[in-house]
């Protein structure tokens, strides 16, 4: 791959660090909700220079240098726009490694070596050939010799190689991290939209009644229409402040990421190595970086109507009231790397006794009620769905049907049940009562796509399948052949579903997940390798990113998946206390749930 004339130094400042008004270093970086970065002087100037207005005053409304996309200046003037603290960041761990490069520079040009700005050792004038790793510093071969010559070192491209490996993985978890976060934000983008729908609705709402009303009352109407346009803008405001952040933070993840990119395409060994430190703890701080979505979670939970009443002088009133938001069907979980908190941990008893129950039979599942958190378990062999809260106490009344296999709950709050013992799938109400039911023989695992169809595992003997079906029992599909007519599937127990429905089907007995698009086409299979390796996997659950969380049973621990089906991490590894994990669920509130082989319920969080 040809690389761009320069040093990795020059490359950085001209993409990153570089003013795009006065082509210089930026001085007090200020973001503009663009994410188009400019030092505060040339922004202050250049908006005096370009606005309509040739001023600075809050409400003063520009054009961005680079994107041209109009720009308001915020209450508290300029010097209110976001300070771009990674960009500063970044400028400091660039000077650093210019101020070494700068020294040596005339010292190499006069070797007029071929490794035209290699990095030359301060104390020798010697290239850097080496690394110690106690000190993690690159030295050279003289200093290799003397000051540490009792340390462990390394060759200077083996240390390189190794940052880079670690680097990468940072990068890999940083771009998941980014994609979430961006399908965050166009989650809460949309509902920006659908206030200014609200809002245009209830302005019409009361536009007709007002009409029909006498001239008494007029002057009422409008101050409703008033208190719905300043309640609208309200949350508006609120939502553009939190959406500003959500973009910032974008924005840097993106900035980071193409700096880390820069460094591993242009840098020479030396220059990684030297630059790794700061890098990569900022890397590892970005990754570690939560978001608090609570305050958008709050403006997208409250509706705003207007209660008409009969015709008299005060008709009606603006109220806010919160709504009954769509349950998810796929929480989300945090991608932190850091290592999960085990916050409780239950035996599952009978309600008579306190003799253990087995939810070990092959396979068992576990769900979370997306209302109260209550978990619900179907349990094989005592041929019983239960459900308990999350202490472990169990909660009336107990289901009976013949080897429940598989439990699901759908928005509407019924409940789909797989009756592996009848070859059935019932569709329960919340009080018990069997609204419908279809066979299915040899039915195991259920999930639902996004449009209400049922998609259920089997494996009927000579016939495993997975089978597309409507809520009337109508068969859409069945998927079970390759095009060569080669079976998928030995041992097909769960199954679950993307958010853009694609369709995750594990198979114990292949040690194998697939991912199969809604009509049927093979899209991904993954086995793993290494740390990855696959062993028995059993429950499979999606979150609403559309990562793929495997309960990995033979190796006891719980694997992260991509998308794409790659391997991403351990979620779970084995050392933090799992045996034999069979069906994994999440809560409402984005915490783990694992069902062991031991007969026990863990509940973890991130």
């Amino acid at each position: 791959m040809a690389a761009k004339s320069g040093n990795l130094v020059d490359i950085l400042t001209n993409d990153f660090l570089c003013c795009q008004i006065c082509l210089g270093e930026f001085q007090e970086p200020k973001a503009l909700p663009c994410l188009h970065t400019y030092c505060l002087k040339c922004l202050t100037q250049f908006i005096q220079e370009t606005s309509q207005t040739k001023c600075v005053d809050p409400g003063t409304v520009f054009q961005c240098a680079v994107c041209r996309e109009d720009t308001r200046v915020p209450e508290g003037g300029v010097r209110a726009f976001k300070t771009n603290h990674t960009i500063t960041s970044l400028f400091d761990a660039v000077l650093a490694n210019k101020k070494q490069t700068d020294t040596t520079s005339s010292q190499s040009l006069r070797n007029k070596e071929t490794f035209v700005n290699q990095p030359i050792c301060e104390r020798h004038q010697e290239k850097i050939l080496f690394y110690c790793t106690n000190c993690n510093e690159a030295i050279c071969i003289i200093c290799n010799g003397t000051t540490h010559k009792h340390h462990q070192s390394t060759d200077l491209s083996e240390a390189a190689n190794r940052q880079k490996s670690k680097m990468r993985d940072q990068l890999k978890r940083l771009e998941i991290n980014l994609k979430s976060k961006e399908q965050t934000a166009n989650k809460f983008h949309k509902h920006s939209e659908t206030i200014n729908t609200t809002k245009v609705e209830l302005l019409k709402k009361i536009d007709q009644t007002a009409s029909d009303l006498q001239k008494k009352i007029a002057s009422h109407a409008q101050q409703l229409k008033q208190e719905v346009t300043t309640r609208c803008h309200q949350q508006s405001k609120t939502l553009e402040a939190e959406l500003s952040n959500f973009d910032m933070q974008i924005g840097v993840l993106k900035s980071m990421k193409q700096f880390a990119e820069k460094i591993l395409q242009h840098g020479q060994d030396a220059e990684v190595v030297m630059l790794q430190k700061n890098v990569t703890t900022k890397l590892a701080e970005l990754e570690k970086q939560e978001s608090d979505i609570t305050v958008l979670q709050k403006v997208c939970s409250t509706k705003i109507t207007v209660h008409i009443s009969e015709i008299n002088p005060t008709f009606g009133k603006v109220e806010e009231t919160s709504q009954s938001t769509p349950r998810p069907r796929h929480p989300f979980i945090s991608l932190s790397s850091a290592a999960p908190t085990l916050i409780n941990s239950f035996k599952v008893q009978s309600s008579e006794n306190g003799a253990l129950f087995s939810i070990t039979a092959d396979p068992e599942s576990i769900t979370a009620d997306p209302e109260t958190g209550h978990l619900t378990v179907a349990e094989f062999n005592t041929n019983n769905v239960k459900t308990y809260n999350v202490n472990g106490e169990l909660q009336q009344p107990v289901i009976s049907c013949n080897q429940p296999q598989d439990v699901l709950y759908l928005d509407n709050g019924n409940l789909l049940v797989s009756v592996y013992g009848d070859g059935e799938v019932w569709e329960m109400s919340p009080d018990q009562r069997i609204v419908r039911k279809h066979k299915v023989k040899g039915c195991r695992g259920i999930a639902v796509t996004s449009d209400g169809n049922r998609v259920i595992t089997s494996t009927e003997r000579g016939n495993q399948r997975v089978v597309i079906m409507t809520p009337g029992g109508d068969i859409i599909r069945e998927i079970k052949h390759d095009v060569n007519n080669q079976k998928y599937f030995s041992n097909p127990l769960y199954v679950a579903v993307t958010p853009n429905d694609n369709i995750v089907v594990s198979d114990r007995s292949m040690d194998c997940v697939f991912i199969f698009s809604v009509d049927g086409h093979l899209l991904h299979k993954y086995s793993g390798s290494g740390e990855g390796q696959l062993s028995h996997p059993c429950g499979v659950r999606v979150d609403g990113q559309g990562h793929i969380i495997v309960a990995d049973c033979g190796n006891h621990r719980i694997q992260l998946l991509s998308p794409e089906g790659q391997f991403i991490r351990h979620l779970i590894p084995k050392d933090q206390g799992l045996f034999q994990p069979r069906a994994v669920a999440l809560t409402p509130d984005g915490h783990l749930v694992v069902a062991q082989g031991d007969k026990t319920v863990k509940i973890f969080a991130f």
